[in-house]
């Protein structure tokens, strides 16, 4: 199974749930109007299937970028989701290279979790995912299944950082050690990290890559900061609308434009790609180091090439419709 089909498994099914109670679907059809690069929009135009709409993509070459789209462009703003993890892999680093925290560092070094069993998680096992914690260990299935009704499909607006801290000493574990995608997982890790620093986490991202990085329209959306923000298409054609969060934030909660993500790709592959927080799949014999996102109405994917570390491709696409393979391809046609 490929890492997409767990990592937003149960975000899809609330949104398709949230779906089904808008009233009659839409036809949904791929943007002709190119942008950008002629190369890399009319790869889109060649690769996008039914389900995709606007798209807006760029392929990096060792500090050279080419943006490229249908209906979009590198200035249009997407919410990456799951993407925003490898945020939480670059703090991390940050963190080990300042000598303040190692992988081996445990979840009860940064908070009181007494005998919990969560205590003597690492911060590997939850960049990882190996921790055993559930995908959404603080949500009960009444909270899943009443943001379809008041929350656009989105579970996870309500819970504070403090609500993510504290959910932490009730977690049980399961299968520790395997992998199992678990969203709360690096929620958890990104709130550990902000206790750490003494800041909110959009504050630690913020000052430690963002501005550093050069990422001027990037941000956390926090609630409230999203009211008037560029939205999505669900399944059923619908606009969705813009998902925001607050302790749930480090999970998924980052919107950018292609333009930015080239920036944190040139901030990533300068500073070296960390072996943990990413994901990994094979495709044609190769392995490709991605990793993706999906949210409400959203799609996002980010992919290395695995003979050359200073290649990488982008595709962000406003609908539900699954962009990893344009991103895969992509970055083979643009070799």
């Amino acid at each position: 199974m490929r890492a997409r089909d767990i990592a937003v498994g149960v975000i899809a099914a609330a949104v398709t749930a949230a779906a089904l109670l808008s009233t009659g679907p839409r036809d949904i059809s791929v943007a002709t109007e190119h942008t950008g690069d002629p190369e890399i929009s009319s790869a889109l135009e060649h690769l996008a299937e039914n389900g995709h709409h606007n798209l807006a993509a760029f392929s990096y070459d060792g500090g050279e970028t080419r943006f490229g789209g249908l209906g979009a462009d590198e200035h249009t703003e997407f919410e990456i989701g799951s993407i925003t993890k490898t945020f939480n892999a670059e703090l991390v680093r940050q963190f080990i290279e300042e000598g303040e925290l190692s992988l081996d560092t445990q979840v009860q070094e940064l908070i009181d979790v007494p005998s919990a069993p969560i205590s003597d998680v690492t911060l590997e096992e939850l960049l990882n995912h190996t921790s055993g914690l559930a995908t959404t260990e603080s949500l009960s299935f009444k909270e899943l299944f009443m943001a379809n009704l008041r929350d656009g499909g989105n579970p996870y607006r309500r819970d504070t950082p403090q609500d993510i801290i504290d959910a932490a000493g009730a977690a049980e574990l399961k299968d520790r050690g395997e992998k199992q995608y678990s969203n709360y997982g690096h929620a958890l890790l990104g709130q550990l990290l902000a206790t750490h620093a003494g800041v909110p986490y959009d504050e630690l991202l913020r000052t430690r890559i963002f501005e550093p990085a050069g990422m001027t329209s990037t941000y956390v959306a926090l609630p409230g900061t999203v009211d008037d923000a560029p939205t999505g298409l669900a399944a059923n054609g619908h606009h969705a609308g813009p998902w925001d969060m607050n302790g749930w934030a480090p999970a998924g909660a980052i919107r950018s434009t292609a333009a930015d993500m080239a920036k944190y790709v040139e901030w990533v592959y300068s500073h070296g790609v960390p072996d943990y927080g990413w994901a990994s799949l094979e495709d044609s014999g190769e392995e490709f180091t991605f990793h993706n996102g999906g949210t409400g109405g959203f799609r996002t994917m980010l992919v290395w090439d695995p003979d050359n570390n200073h290649r990488a491709a982008f595709v962000a696409g406003d609908t539900e419709a699954w962009v990893d393979a344009l991103g895969i391809d992509l970055l083979k046609e643009t070799r």
